[in-house]
């Protein structure tokens, strides 16, 4: 059902002339490095048993290496078939520019180069260097530079060094992001509020950047399909036992958890068939009149799982929770906000806040988290059988360091909103799901969101992902504007 975040990435280690003890070494020491990376797949050519062979049905060369350009062509088929998603090029001592460029120029997917740093020179009349990747990298870089090819520079590193699984972990998010967004299938049911011009969105626009379609059903379609559930499915049973475990306190009758239950099971139909990866849908006024609900907490309950759901029909909205989502490579969800308000008493404060639609593995205090009526946010009035505006979700997200994320798109340029803050916890209760963030910068970031032309919706999860946005932003050709 969830998205798989997980990335394959192409490793090109790559030597001139001779292969030595220290190329071995080099190439060893980088595997390991990257294979303490969670959520990434190493893809890299294996050692002929014979020292000879090439092979690229099995992705054999004489040394697991790359030098030359018949092997650089055996390897980008090895590749190819594997469907790496990424390249790592690295010079081991000097490194062959041609082939290990010849691969990228193949595969035209996202390129991190590195190389690795000097050792001591030779103890030997000569003196000669033993590795010489200071110069050769040059010479790789400029041949991806004249081909056009985007890469991103990492820098020279042994590779056990820190910064190095720092900047390859950075990559792999990238990689993951741009994976996720080119031919996404982004669901839309129903229409946009009738007033909310703001989430309007071009779908041929769309279409020419990211090769994305946007799968449309009617609300009528999906309650039509949840209404015919009989009250007794065993499906639907399972479902309103999960939405009690879910919640701490409810103060929303049986009969919204039952029709709650239905929608959930039409919606997860919806994703499943169409093999979505993020979706939108109308949150209101039509829900209330065809099933007596508010959907908020559905929408918690599916981006909890890995759906991940929009309010308000805002489709560059969920595209926004799916770049949050692939750049954390799964490791936590998204809550999809609105700007509110700036705090009273702490100007670099504001209410990242909606209706009820947070996932409660956000919350701060799970034993706190509540299922409300928008006309009860407290939870002391008498339960109503029938309540339209049932169905809120009603927490505090967990204190940390936040990226909130928002894409935008005018006359067919795109542009990518990037900025972070910290969520600081507060003694209030408040509707809804929310937070109080503290940013660097409150004035900036409002005067940006207001002269950039961003909406009042962004997508805001957990932990500082600037880097490898950025990487996305240079790899599509997509406009940073970061705060």
């Amino acid at each position: 059902m969830t998205d798989d975040v997980t990335v394959k990435i192409g490793f090109v280690p790559s030597y001139r002339f001779r292969y030595t003890p220290w190329i071995k070494k080099m190439r060893k020491d980088s595997l390991a490095t990257f294979a303490k990376i969670v959520g990434v797949d190493i893809v890299v050519p294996q050692p002929a048993p014979d020292g000879k062979t090439l092979d690229a049905e099995e992705g054999l060369t004489p040394h697991g290496t790359v030098s030359g350009l018949d092997e650089a062509e055996a390897v980008a088929e090895y590749f190819r078939r594997e469907s790496v998603d990424g390249l790592i090029l690295c010079p081991l001592d000097f490194g062959d520019e041609r082939s290990a460029v010849k691969i990228a120029e193949k595969l035209g997917v996202p390129v991190l180069l590195y190389a690795t740093k000097e050792p001591s020179a030779n103890d030997n009349p000569g003196l000669t260097r033993v590795s010489d990747s200071y110069c050769g990298n040059l010479s790789m870089a400029s041949g991806l530079y004249r081909r056009k090819i985007q890469f991103r520079y990492a820098g020279l590193f042994f590779p056990d060094e820190p910064e190095l699984l720092a900047e390859v972990e950075d990559f792999a998010r990238a990689v993951a992001v741009i994976k996720g967004l080119k031919g996404a299938r982004i669901g839309q049911i129903g229409v946009r509020p009738q007033t909310f011009e703001t989430v309007g969105y071009d779908e041929v626009a769309m279409i020419q950047k990211f090769g994305q379609n946007v799968i449309y059903s009617n609300l009528s379609d999906i309650t039509n399909k949840a209404l015919a559930y009989a009250d007794d499915d065993p499906a639907v049973a399972a479902t309103m036992e999960d939405f009690r475990a879910s919640y701490a306190e409810i103060t929303v009758s049986d009969d919204y958890l039952l029709n709650a239950s239905k929608l959930e099971l039409a919606l997860t139909a919806f994703w499943e068939v169409n093999k979505l990866s993020a979706m939108t849908m109308q949150c209101w006024p039509s829900i209330q009149r065809l099933m007596g609900i508010s959907v908020c907490a559905n929408y918690g309950r599916m981006t909890g799982k890995g759906m991940l759901t929009a309010c308000e029909t805002d489709v560059l909205g969920a595209l926004s929770m799916l770049v949050c989502h692939r750049a954390a490579l799964g490791e936590t969800v998204p809550h999809f906000i609105d700007w509110t308000i700036r705090h009273r008493d702490e100007p670099n404060q504001l209410l990242a806040w909606h209706c009820g639609n947070a996932p409660t593995c956000l919350a701060a205090e799970p034993d706190q988290v509540a299922l409300r009526s928008r006309h009860d946010m407290t939870g002391c009035e008498p339960i109503p059988e029938e309540d339209t505006q049932a169905g809120l979700a009603q927490f505090q997200i967990k204190p940390g360091k936040v990226t909130f994320c928002r894409l935008a798109e005018y006359d067919n340029a795109w542009k990518m909103l990037i900025t972070t803050g910290e969520i600081v916890p507060s003694d209030e209760t408040l509707a809804g799901t929310w937070s109080w963030v503290e940013v660097k910068d409150h004035d900036k970031l409002y005067r940006t969101l207001v002269e950039e032309g961003f909406v009042h919706h962004a997508s805001m999860i957990h932990g500082d992902y600037t880097q490898p946005l950025l990487q996305v932003c240079k790899f599509l050709d997509i406009e940073p504007i970061v705060v």
